[in-house]
């Protein structure tokens, strides 16, 4: 492998009542409707010795399976305990400042964006840059690139009212404006990466809180048992989808946030 090597916040509320989700069509045949796109992922899985594998698999090319390796592209700095780190410098047992402070990575997942695919129809058309500044001032200090599974927790005073939590977990791509978040497709061929801690929760980059992996809640409910296999044979360190806990905050979008708030 060559994606996985070393020269080779503010609290967030768990559960909360339920938003519209942000997957609005079945899960449970996604292997079957993607049989003939098929998507190469690179996987690094701290063992309970310590040790990490490193494996490369095959699986459908849909957002389920995307979704776990699209999230940060190749070069995002990564806050840990040594400092800031190249996101495909990163292994399994380095740590990583999280909202729940200091945590190991258990898992980390990747796949490539390659451009102008002709059988490429899936979610990986497209990543997001947050250009420098979109959040405030020296924030990002740079642009960033991001890919589709990228989520970010959205604040607001109003949801304390509404929802009892005053921040919720929103797609960054949901927020494209042509002028701070942009839609870019890239001419050449792009690393993205995703990771994991264990339990889910956020991380803070470049002033942006952008949460871990997690399938989401719903998932043990929609995938089919074939499915269901071929998604947990991605995550050799789990058992059971319910081995990867709650989610740190509702996962809603930013159609439902904007109604919310300007009701």
């Amino acid at each position: 492998m060559t994606s996985f090597h070393r020269g080779f916040a503010p609290a967030v509320y768990p559960g909360g009542p339920a938003l519209p989700s942000e997957h609005t069509q079945p899960l449970q045949d996604s292997a079957s409707r993607a049989a003939t796109h098929m998507r190469k992922f690179e996987i690094a899985v701290l063992r309970p010795d310590l040790s990490v594998d490193f494996t490369e698999m095959r699986a459908p090319a849909t957002p389920l399976f995307e979704d776990c390796a699209a999230a940060f592209a190749r070069g995002t700095l990564i806050d840990t305990v040594r400092g800031p780190v190249a996101v495909e410098d990163l292994i399994p047992g380095d740590y990583i400042h999280t909202a729940m402070g200091p945590e190991p990575i258990v898992w980390i997942g990747s796949t490539s964006y390659i451009p102008n695919r002709a059988d490429d129809a899936t979610s990986l058309t497209r990543l997001t840059r947050v250009t420098s500044g979109a959040m405030g001032p020296g924030n990002p200090p740079m642009d960033l690139l991001l890919g589709p599974a990228a989520r970010m927790i959205v604040r607001h005073a109003k949801l304390r009212t509404l929802l009892g939590q005053e921040a919720v977990l929103a797609p960054v791509k949901d927020y494209t404006d042509g002028d701070r978040f942009l839609k870019v497709m890239p001419g050449g061929t792009v690393q993205l990466y995703h990771l994991m801690v264990k339990r889910h929760t956020t991380l803070k980059i470049g002033g942006m809180e952008i949460e871990t992996f997690h399938p989401g809640n719903a998932a043990s409910q929609q995938l089919g048992a074939k499915t269901r296999a071929l998604f947990m044979a991605m995550f050799p360190h789990l058992e059971a989808l319910g081995d990867f806990g709650e989610t740190c905050a509702t996962r809603t979008t930013r159609e439902v946030i904007d109604s919310l708030i300007n009701t």
